[in-house]
């Protein structure tokens, strides 16, 4: 956001400097031509006094330069002391940005001046801000007094700041400004009443305290969040926090921001607390860090650690607690997995080099002495091109792992997996493509407790698959469904159909005796015939008679396997030669509707073993909409609500509500109201949060409120919900 020096916009005629000789006047009209271009006076009665070197101007004066106009009834010039007063419904415009008073004094060579019964209006930021007289004292040295300033647009707004006087310094440089006897009004009654305060000034970012925030929780007590932002240089700032946390004790946190260059940025968040409730010292380490390397080479890092298995769970409400990757997300306090990933890299046209290493923490278990890591893992990809200039195409990939543990299996991998394919279209109406591959995997693996998995061991097999598909479309022509084509002004209409049929073959290999780590350790024997159908609705849009790129709006897939090999066994353990048929249903249609629908229907029992949607409606009143609904037969069922209903024009009623059928408990609640207004708005909400299955979270119940002032800030972050 371009941060205005407003104090002195109106100042903007400093810039018009004339020259030392007189211009030659007439009546009605001068113009003079120096420095950033050309200076015009335009008024019903425009004199030059010879003997003192003054102009006068009179009735309906007009001076112009540029973006910037000065409007008044009178205004009087002198070219020898460079001294200009302009008086009577003086209003002055820069851009959008909108300065009236009665009269001002200015003094072209040494740009101080002053200005009386100012009214300005910064339209960037909706700053409405009244002064009895505004000064220049020299350099980035301003004073006002008696001045108001607010961002609403209304004759009496619903709050205000006032202040006896207000001094700025070194304002183009970046310094502070004093207020003395500064109040808080809401309506016109006085709320907050600040002898004296200091403001940063500063166009850029500056250093400050933010504004503090409160809340309570029935299991904590009385919540007290604070913080200062700290910008000690162009290209970093950090934030230091001391959070009263009820029962808990008070907690510490810094978050540290850097941006070295364009693709060289990060930041990392720290966090401890002597947590009086849990009975020892607790910490985090939240990194993400960007680089770009010499040769085009990058790197990348995210780094989440935390003092114990309970941390996401009693410490996920303010965002400087959470993870960085996971801030924004519902579920980040249900997290019971924590990964560290280092990795860079370079990529080249044709190729790809990738080395990561990569760290997991299982919040779920007491040690992580047999958790898996992968330290380090380093893979070199080529992407599908050209064999020597033939219809047939190459690529690659390939990778060395270390896997590596505390106790349990560790190995070594070796993963290379070569493949040729062929495209083509048949008859010009199919397009077929088969590829072939060869897969070969060597280990080296020790520490097996059983002495079965150890030492070299080695997989090849033979890989390939074909698929034929083709394609049938319809244009609709906007007319024929005129109503949907007006909501989101499309031209035309695209219906897409399009039937594929896959084969796939994998041989059987004997793996017993092979590590069983990831997807790739144990392949299974395929051989079978993959047929579906994908659907698609596509739609040109036409804005302002130029048309746009085409848009899909609604995909639908459906497919099925049969197996000419081993049958496929079934969530209720029966086996067939058919596989569940899957299922894929979207659509996006704009900011009022988007859905995603999956499945999984067991053909032999005639029901889903797995069945999920997610539903997002938006109506122009700003009524919102969500459900979330997960089932996977046996293991999973929950349903997740989210809504928002506008009842009179200012107040919005919200909540969310998070349910684990499976359990038959709810999970998390979360019930509000805000009201919102053209230049502020409130809201309370209160969350409730339900004891975990294994007892580790305790069930308790918080209390929040927070209150945001246009363009000037906010106490607390309002939910998730209420920024849709």
């Amino acid at each position: 956001m371009r941060s205005h020096p407003f104090i002195l916009g109106f100042f903007f005629l400093l810039s018009i400097v004339t020259s030392s000789s007189p211009a030659l006047a007439k009546i009605g009209e001068m113009s003079v031509t120096r420095g950033e271009g050309p200076v015009d006076i335009e008024a019903d009665e425009l004199t030059f006094e010879r003997e003192t070197q003054t102009y006068e101007a009179h009735g309906q004066v007009e001076v112009n330069r540029g973006d910037f106009s000065l409007k008044a009834d009178h205004v009087r010039l002198n070219m020898a002391t460079k001294e200009m007063i302009a008086w009577g419904n003086v209003l002055l415009r820069e851009g959008e940005d909108v300065i009236e008073c009665q009269r001002l004094e200015v003094n072209l060579d040494t740009r101080l001046g002053r200005i009386y019964q100012a009214r300005l209006f910064l339209k960037e930021q909706n700053f409405h801000i009244t002064g009895q007289e505004v000064e220049k004292l020299g350099e980035n040295h301003y004073r006002i007094r008696e001045s108001v300033l607010t961002t609403c647009d209304e004759k009496r707004p619903p709050w205000k700041f006032s202040a006896k006087e207000l001094e700025v310094r070194e304002m183009a440089l970046g310094g502070w400004g004093t207020a003395k006897g500064s109040i808080f009004y809401l309506e016109d009654i006085p709320v907050l009443y600040f002898p004296w305060a200091a403001l940063p000034v500063r166009q850029e970012r500056q250093s400050g305290f933010l504004i503090p925030r409160a809340g309570y929780s029935s299991g904590e007590g009385f919540r007290f969040y604070d913080g200062f932002y700290w910008a000690f240089a162009k290209n970093m700032d950090a934030t230091l926090y001391l959070d009263y946390l009820g029962t808990r004790g008070f907690k510490e946190g810094l978050e540290y921001r850097y941006a070295f260059g364009r693709e060289t940025k990060g930041q990392a968040n720290f966090n401890f607390i002597d947590d009086q409730d849990y009975g020892k010292n607790r910490y985090s380490v939240f990194v993400q860090h960007d680089q770009k390397l010499p040769y085009d080479f990058y790197l990348k890092a995210d780094v989440n650690v935390v003092s114990d298995n309970d941390y996401l769970r009693d410490f996920t409400t303010e965002d400087h607690y959470t993870p960085i990757s996971k801030i924004e997300t519902t579920d980040a306090w249900s997290t019971r997995q924590l990964r560290s990933v280092v990795f860079g890299g370079k990529n080249w046209d044709q190729f790809s080099l990738l080395g990561q290493a990569a760290v997991w923490d299982n919040l779920a278990v007491s040690s992580n002495d047999e958790t898996l890591q992968k330290l380090p893992q380093v893979s070199f990809f080529v992407q599908p091109q050209s064999l020597f200039k033939t219809p047939l195409f190459f690529d690659l990939v390939s990778s060395y792992t270390n896997f590596w543990r505390e106790k349990g299996v560790e190995a070594q991998r070796g993963d290379l997996f070569p493949r040729i394919s062929f495209p083509t279209r048949l008859f010009n109406v199919l397009k077929f493509e088969a590829d072939a591959g060869w897969r070969g995997s060597v280990y080296d693996s020790q520490n097996d407790p059983t002495n079965t998995i150890k030492g070299w061991r080695s997989r090849e097999l033979f890989v390939g698959d074909a698929q034929l598909s083709t394609e049938f479309y319809r244009v609709y022509s906007a007319d024929g469904i005129s109503k949907l084509s007006s909501v989101f002004n499309v031209d035309k209409w695209m219906h897409t159909i399009e039937p594929t049929v896959t084969y796939t073959y994998i041989p059987r290999v004997n793996q017993t005796l092979l590590p069983a780590f990831d997807e790739v350790d144990q392949i299974p024997y395929t051989n079978q015939v993959t047929y579906g159908i994908t659907q698609r609705l596509v739609g040109r849009p036409e804005k302002v008679g130029v048309s746009s790129g085409p848009f899909e709006y609604a995909n639908l897939t459906i497919s099925q396997s049969y197996s000419l090999g081993d049958p496929f066994t079934n969530s209720n353990g029966k086996s067939g030669s058919f596989s569940n048929i899957q299922g894929e249903l979207w659509l996006n249609f704009g900011p009022y509707l988007s859905a995603h629908c999956d499945g999984e229907l067991n053909p032999y029992r005639g029901s889903f073993d797995i069945f999920n949607f997610a539903i997002f409606a938006k109506d122009r009143r700003n009524d919102v909409v969500m459900v979330q609904y997960r089932d996977t037969r046996g293991t999973d069922k929950e349903i997740n609500i989210d809504a928002r209903v506008k009842t009179i024009p200012p107040l919005y009623l919200f909540g969310s509500f998070y349910y684990n059928l499976l359990a038959g408990t709810w999970v998390q609640a979360i019930f509000g109201a805000e009201y919102q207004a053209q230049c502020w708005s409130a809201g309370f909400f209160v969350e409730g949060i339900n004891e975990s299955p294994d007892g580790t979270q305790k069930k308790h119940v918080k209390y929040h409120f927070y209150v945001n002032l246009l363009n000037l800030g906010s106490t607390a972050r309002s939910p998730a919900l209420m920024r849709y």
